[in-house]
């Protein structure tokens, strides 16, 4: 009989200023078997990378209270932890500058709101394997 271990379930670090996106983007994954951590702003953001584990994943959006999105993004690839951790960029900034920016201090992906549900699974799919959301029961056999 096999016990499913929480260190195995992929943690996601979403950093994100918006609660309605925030609510959505938590849904979406935790219902999928993800983890999903929380910060609400650049400063705590920071903070993090100083003070816990990595997680498997950032999905980092731009413009942020306090530091914004790409500053964040430069501490995270400056914490030896944290710099080959997947960085998605998941925000409404789609300007080519803020894109060249994002890739050149070593963003992973770019995904661009409004997003589809569908889309973000993909995308965090393909950096991080999806998790069973509901453990399957063993059947004995006679």
């Amino acid at each position: 009989m096999g016990k499913a271990s929480i260190a195995s379930v992929p943690t996601i670090l979403m950093i994100e200023d918006h609660d309605d996106t925030a609510c959505l983007v938590r849904f979406i994954l935790e219902r999928h078997g993800y983890t999903v951590r929380h910060a609400p702003d650049g400063r705590n953001a920071k903070r993090l990378t100083e003070t816990s584990e990595p997680p498997n994943l950032v999905l980092l959006d731009i413009s942020l209270p306090s530091l914004s999105g790409l500053e964040v993004l430069r501490a995270i690839r400056s914490t030896p932890e944290w710099e080959q951790i997947p960085v998605i960029m998941l925000t409404a900034n789609g300007r080519p500058e803020a894109v060249a920016e994002a890739t050149t201090l070593g963003a992973t992906e770019y995904l661009k709101k409004p997003f589809s549900p569908d889309h973000l699974l993909r995308t965090v799919a393909s950096f991080v394997p999806e998790p069973r959301a509901q453990p399957t029961p063993e059947v004995a056999h006679p």
